[in-house]
């Protein structure tokens, strides 16, 4: 007959005396909560007001959040159910149950400083020797904000919605100026009218009064989506500025979201998060409603620099970060620079195998003197004009009777857009990449950032902001953030067989990050 270990759930025992006996002595918990006592919570403090009753403590409150996002729990919800039924929440709360709301509300409100905190949380990994805070890899990614694209308007769709609501309006107050004068005053204040006492009437009289709430709240919508849309046409001066999608279009639910291709080519309402790190350790984030990455890198080496005090000396990125503004200033201020233009592969691969196609832009010879081009038959391009970027203009001026025209161009003549100094800081750089120390270096940036963006996503399951507005969508972003780095120092001292009595928290962390 099989033998069972006795099991009673209703005998009588003696609990442990502290929680944190009933927990293995190396889990994550005690790491979080070990740090965050150490942590200079001013910035947080600042934001309570003296009124009121009290409240809970903060620390309780932020290793709740952090112990959350490293496991992937991110609504406020689920972290209530947790505080009840999981007994690591229940030891890092010390068996207090804030509730849903008080979690939302801290979040929101009292977590605008959470970059301070992350800062301090980076500059310890630095002094724990996890990273090299000169050298960084930067990185985006499309996150989902919490959007629909049915609530995606253009100032033409407003209108036509807004035509179609005055429209609606119009038949209501029609219809009610008949009522009034059919029926006059003679309704008094404890009777109803006659549609009201039929109750099929009735029914449908209370039907339409929602339904006219509902469209109400509709147009109000509508009409804050086109004060964003004026707004956001008045910061821009150039047409093409004016035409962008993000310039040109506002969603009702979050307004500072942006239709964006996602990496499966579904056009969703998203957030264009930006990433840099240093040894897979998050030195800086932040978002935007940007569709490519190229305006942000200037941002990340400046925002790394303020969390850390520490100049950035080398940057690693792919190349949707390439452009002349970009490498001039990393050469200006004395950053290594690791960034490919988008056609380095495609042009270098066409050139190995001699593949270039013949009427390609590569295959145009340049006069300086002249300050033409001549083309692959012999025939010249002259200046045409110059932008304010610095970009030239050519066009040709006998391909009219070029037999190889159809293979040159669709157009009328051929144009060739040249920007000489890009030119030459692309070619400088494909020259740089092609070392055995520049292909070394770029491969670092595959092994720094692209983990981080996958762990982020798929193991602490941010894949989707919960919040709406940039504010509050970017305290989510520093909340997994954080939550990444801790298991990364988790993981670094069991990787180091370092033990939580070893560690000297207190001396760690007396230097704070750079305010």
């Amino acid at each position: 007959m099989p033998k069972f270990k006795a099991y009673s759930q209703y005998q009588t025992s003696f609990l442990p005396s502290s929680l944190a006996d009933c927990l293995p002595s190396n889990h994550l918990c005690f790491l979080i909560n070990d740090i965050v006592e150490q942590l200079d919570l001013s910035a947080i403090i600042r934001t309570y007001s003296d009124n009121g009753s009290p409240a809970y403590n903060p620390q309780l409150m932020i290793k709740i959040l952090f112990y959350g996002h490293t496991q992937g729990v991110r609504s406020s919800r689920k972290i209530e159910n947790r505080l009840n039924e999981d007994i690591v929440y229940r030891f890092l709360a010390a068996n207090q149950q804030p509730d849903h709301g008080t979690i939302s509300s801290f979040r929101k409100i009292h977590l605008s400083a959470l970059k301070e905190i992350f800062a301090q949380i980076v500059v310890l990994s630095n002094k724990l020797g996890m990273v090299d805070l000169s050298d960084i890899s930067v990185d985006g990614t499309k996150l989902k904000a919490n959007a629909s694209t049915s609530n995606l308007y253009s100032q033409e769709q407003i209108d036509k919605q807004k035509k179609k609501f005055d429209e609606y309006f119009a038949e209501a107050d029609a219809i009610d100026a008949a009522e009034d004068k059919l029926f006059g005053d003679s309704v008094g204040y404890n009777t109803v009218s006659p549609d009201m006492v039929d109750p099929v009437k009735r029914i449908k009289t209370i039907e339409e009064i929602l339904k006219k709430e509902k469209v109400q709240k509709k147009m109000d919508k509508l009409k804050i989506a086109e004060q964003n849309i004026k707004d956001k046409q008045d910061k821009v001066n150039t047409k093409e500025e004016k035409e962008l999608k993000k310039n040109s279009t506002s969603n009702t639910t979050d307004s500072d979201a942006n239709l964006m291709i996602m990496k499966d080519k579904s056009y969703k309402i998203a957030y264009n998060v930006q990433l840099s790190s240093s040894k897979q350790v998050i030195t800086a984030y932040d978002l935007n409603n940007e569709p490519t990455d190229v305006k942000s890198l200037i941002g990340m080496i400046e925002e790394t620099e303020r969390n850390t005090g520490q100049k950035v000396k080398t940057v690693k990125a792919d190349a949707g970060y390439f452009n002349l503004d970009n490498i001039e200033y990393c050469e200006d201020n004395q950053i290594d620079a690791y960034i490919p233009d988008g056609m380095k592969s495609v042009e270098e691969r066409q050139a190995r195998k001699n593949e270039i196609p013949r009427f390609d832009r590569r295959n145009f010879q340049y006069d300086k003197d002249k300050n033409i081009f001549i083309c692959p038959e012999g025939k010249t391009l002259k200046f045409l004009e110059r932008e304010k970027d610095g970009t030239i203009k050519y066009i040709g001026t006998e391909c009219e009777n070029c037999l190889h025209k159809a293979l040159c161009t669709k157009g009328k003549n051929r144009k060739l857009q040249i920007n000489f100094k890009l030119k030459e800081i692309t070619e400088k750089m494909r020259t740089k990449l092609n070392t055995e120390e520049g292909k070394k270096k770029y491969l670092e940036r595959m092994s720094e950032i692209e983990p981080v963006n996958g762990n982020i996503k798929y193991n602490q399951n941010f894949n989707y902001f919960l919040c709406r507005g940039k504010p509050t969508t970017l305290i989510e972003l520093g909340l997994a953030s954080t939550a990444h780095n801790l298991i990364k120092i988790f993981h670094w001292m069991k990787k180091n067989n370092k033990l939580r009595k070893d560690m000297q928290w207190n001396s760690l962390m007396s230097l704070q990050a750079a305010s």
